[in-house]
């Protein structure tokens, strides 16, 4: 199951007028706000569209919800008739945009990418984009990063999501020597791993790093979903705000002063006394203690005693 992650929508959907009009059909409503990539705005109202406008078959819907293809259709159906969504069917499925998107506040898009609010409107639908390439003549308007001897230039035609999805496919395509394509379950990686907030540059740095380690580890290998990046770039991520918590700790630890006048618990000894001798004291001089002499003959009359005991004892009387 994916990891769950928060993301913003209006409140009023939780009124009744709206469970009246499209019933259970809200749950797809609410899955294609949070599965939006990129917001744009027409008319006043903001459209968000889902997965990078890749066509989605009505079975790959169902799967998120565990219904039939005929309850996706239904759905579809109403949240069209009652204006939640906008359809466009395409030869391989529907590219849907939702209405009234919510997913990304202002005050949360990082500094350097540009809403897709302030772009010239052109007489074509926006909802009918079907590349989510950045057109590579466009000089207006960007910010340039450079990574690793990597470029990227971020403009207003392009957001994170597209930019990580770039680089993503780029790197597979160098690894399998093939032309790869994402899936919608790359898009909702590449989406939660926007949603949490994670600095562009650092996300596509890891990114790279992902592939370099993975080569080194497996040459005959290759990287098929994002899912696998996604573990990788959220442990790296985590590991290095770690290391600079830890780096901001230890300059408010203050230094270790050993004090050598502690002795552990059961090895401490009673006090030394210290006490000097007065300088008139001649230890020559002093009183010395007499062993008393033992005289010979008391010698002579013990040893006999000793041995006469003896005697009595090996005879045994």
């Amino acid at each position: 199951m994916p990891e769950s992650y928060p993301f913003p929508t209006y409140s009023g959907l939780l009124e009744p007028e709206h469970y009246k009009k499209i019933g259970s059909a809200l749950w797809l409503f609410l899955w294609c706000v949070s599965s939006t990539t990129k917001e744009i705005e027409r008319d006043g109202v903001t459209w968000g569209i889902v997965l990078g406008n890749k066509p989605l078959k009505r079975a790959e819907l169902a799967e998120p919800f565990g219904v039939s293809e005929r309850t996706v259709q239904r759905w579809l159906d109403d949240l069209e008739a009652h204006g939640y969504i906008k359809i466009t069917r395409a030869p391989y499925g529907y590219i849907l945009t939702v209405k009234n998107s919510k997913k990304y506040n202002k005050e949360r898009l990082d500094k350097n990418v540009q809403s897709e609010g302030d772009r010239t409107k052109t007489s074509s639908p926006e909802w009918t984009e079907m590349s989510s390439h950045v057109d590579k003549s466009v000089h207006s308007n960007k910010d340039i990063t450079k990574i690793n001897n990597t470029t990227i230039t971020i403009t207003k035609e392009n957001d994170p999501v597209d930019i990580i999805t770039e680089r993503f496919i780029e790197l597979r395509t160098m690894l399998e020597g093939r032309t790869a394509y994402p899936s919608t379950k790359d898009y909702e990686a590449i989406a939660r791993i926007v949603a949490r907030g994670m600095p562009l540059p650092q996300t596509i740095k890891l990114l790279e790093q992902c592939f370099e380690e993975y080569r080194e580890r497996q040459p005959d290998g290759a990287i098929k979903a994002f899912g696998y990046c996604e573990k990788y770039i959220t442990d790296q991520y985590k590991a290095l705000i770690a290391r600079d918590q830890a780096k901001e700790a230890a300059k408010n630890v203050k230094p270790f002063k050993p004090n050598n006048s502690y002795q552990p618990k059961g090895r401490r000894s009673k006090p030394i006394r210290t006490e000097m001798l007065p300088d008139w004291f001649d230890e020559s001089n002093q009183p010395k203690q007499q062993t008393p002499q033992i005289n010979e003959d008391d010698k002579a009359k013990k040893k006999a005693e000793l041995q006469e005991k003896l005697k009595k004892l090996k005879s045994g009387s």
